[in-house]
């Protein structure tokens, strides 16, 4: 099962470079596209440790790397499509969603250094996994 994964990643990693050879912009991959009341929706899921508050945040958080927040409101402003964030917790059942455009027209967030725009839990839905 492990060299299909790797066979699969490596064939992506070639296709990427072949679609910007050939001129394509703004690629990304999606996890997930979906339909709900009659609007597709894309589905960008996570499983992280959560942001912990420091000297320059205060909040809880989680969040998203800026190039592909940059990619999917690319994807909001030219085509309508809004992207749901779904982060699972690791080591823990809770599970939390929003809409991104949601979380950036609140305009409470953090950017660290290494580019992950954190935005505060208060801003989410906290789901419970339940089998």
């Amino acid at each position: 099962m492990s060299e299909i994964i790797v066979d699969d990643l490596a064939s992506r990693t070639k296709a990427r470079l072949l679609l910007k050879k050939l001129g394509f912009q703004y690629i990304q991959q999606l996890d997930w596209i979906v339909k709900k009341d009659g609007k597709w929706v894309i589905i960008e899921v996570k499983e992280k440790e959560l942001f912990t508050p420091g000297t320059n945040y205060p909040h809880y958080g989680a969040g998203l790397d800026h190039c592909q927040l940059y990619l999917r409101n690319k994807l909001y402003e030219e085509l309508g499509l809004r992207t749901y964030l779904l982060v699972f917790v690791k080591g823990a059942e809770d599970i939390y969603g929003a809409y991104l455009d949601e979380l950036e027209s609140k305009g409470e967030y953090y950017d660290t250094k290494n580019e992950i725009r954190i935005y505060p839990l208060e801003n989410f839905t906290r789901y419970v996994w339940v089998e």
